[in-house]
């Protein structure tokens, strides 16, 4: 009975990494290439995987409001490092739960914000990419970024225009 349990552990674990891997690349390598277009520095940080999301905050860096530019980027790296020992201490204080779970939400709200406005800058279908990247937990969202990397960036009038259709003047 064990080695059923630990067979199907090791074959679950094989699968995530057979998936996980390819996804974590294809990420990486549309969020590099919409850095290199966006000419950013170090554009090669989004190989590496708690780097990659200061890359994504200085991607969208000019399509959030003034006073959260300088730092989504930080909040985007930020977030999961104080995160890492929290998980740890909450063995030690339980308390500290709460705390966690706070923040887990605040990563992931902050990570889903980033993946819109780089939808967004980036494709017509926003909303779209958006609401299926929730759905899947992020799985779309990497895929959706490989794919819009080449994509021409929409000026910034038009998501203006969208976004007050429908309002009277």
């Amino acid at each position: 009975m064990e080695a059923i349990i630990l067979l199907i552990l090791v074959l679950f674990l094989l699968f995530v990494f057979a998936v996980g891997i390819p996804i974590y690349l294809l990420f990486a390598f549309g969020l590099f290439r919409l850095a290199k277009r966006n000419d950013i520095e170090n554009a090669w940080l989004a190989f590496i995987p708690i780097a990659q999301y200061y890359t994504l905050g200085m991607v969208v860096w000019d399509r959030v409001p003034a006073g959260f530019r300088n730092v989504l980027p930080w909040l985007l790296i930020g977030l999961p490092v104080v995160q890492t020992p929290l998980i740890f201490l909450e063995m030690i204080f339980p308390s500290l739960a709460i705390l966690s779970l706070l923040l887990s939400f605040a990563t992931i709200g902050i990570f889903f914000y980033a993946l819109f406005v780089i939808f967004r800058k980036y494709s017509d279908k926003y909303v779209v990419l958006l609401v299926f990247s929730l759905l899947t937990l992020g799985l779309v969202g990497a895929i959706a970024t490989f794919v819009i990397r080449n994509n021409e960036e929409r000026p910034k009038n038009q998501e203006a225009r969208h976004e007050n259709y429908g309002r009277s003047a």
